[in-house]
């Protein structure tokens, strides 16, 4: 966990592919701060975590002065960050380290294959399935779609619903039981729908008929392998291989893949489209 001084700031160091975590208070930010910098004070980082970058990424915490910055990014080292620094004079010590006033920069990030496959989607009504703390319904509704986010966890739903209004976007949250007994979707509803790290296999035919007619499904979760990374680990919440390609017969299968990375997370990845009338074979 090094320490930058102002001089590696000006040569570029901070921007060589860093993510800028600015730690103060809401007002000091608001007062002033370094271009390109998300903000995320250090007492919020528990409850804010999906806000943070991608534990993978480079991160360069500023703060009002060196001991506040490096406390914060030793925070960082503790949730599992492995390349953090900090910077090691006051912010204001940087030439234009307070000059900017605009909002800060969005430094959490959706989950990749949505991004991956934004492009294909035709925004509309979209549906979020076990939602959690809402970057995937955030992320779609920042690119135009009218989102509602579902989940079990209405303390997890009002997070979704903090995003959303940090990043002047707004979503619908609902508080559904997703694996109780007889939870069904409304019918041909939803241009969209996305699944990300659940799995409930009784859902399966419920989604396909949640599908508008040209709708699209993303779907992204673990498979058989996964125990090997970590979390989960009970068959329960991990499919078979091929079976995520099957499970939707109604729907025409545009992308599939089944990512093994070294390190995990083992996946299968779906991207499917309901037809509209009578397609050719």
């Amino acid at each position: 966990m090094p320490g930058i001084d102002p001089h590696e700031v000006i040569a570029g160091l901070s921007r060589d592919g860093a993510a800028i975590l600015d730690v103060r208070d809401p007002a000091a930010f608001a007062r002033g701060h370094l271009a390109g910098a998300g903000h995320l004070p250090r007492a919020e980082f528990a409850i804010r975590r999906t806000e943070l970058p991608p534990r993978d990424a480079r991160v360069l915490v500023v703060g009002d002065s060196p001991e506040q910055a490096r406390a914060a990014a030793a925070d960082l080292e503790a949730l599992g960050y492995a390349r953090v620094a900090w910077l090691n004079a006051p912010l204001d010590a940087l030439p234009a380290g307070l000059a900017d006033r605009g909002p800060a920069a969005r430094l959490w990030q959706p989950a990749p294959f949505l991004e991956q496959v934004l492009p294909r989607l035709a925004p509309g009504l979209a549906l979020d399935l076990a939602a959690g703390a809402g970057r995937e319904a955030v992320f779609l509704a920042m690119h135009g779609f009218t989102v509602e986010a579902v989940d079990d966890d209405p303390d997890i739903l009002a997070r979704a619903d903090a995003l959303a209004e940090r990043n002047g976007v707004r979503i619908t949250t609902r508080v559904v039981d997703l694996e109780r007994r007889g939870t069904a979707l409304p019918q041909e509803r939803y241009r969209l729908v996305i699944v990300f790290r659940f799995l409930h296999r009784s859902l399966f035919p419920h989604i396909e008929r949640a599908l508008a007619p040209g709708g699209r499904l993303v779907y992204e979760t673990f498979r058989r392998g996964q125990a090997r990374y970590g979390r989960p680990t009970h068959p329960r919440f991990l499919l078979d291989d091929g079976e995520l390609r099957s499970a939707f017969p109604s729907l025409v299968v545009e992308h599939y893949e089944e990512p093994d990375p070294a390190g995990g997370p083992v996946t299968a990845r779906l991207l499917a489209r309901r037809p509209v009338g009578q397609e050719p074979a």
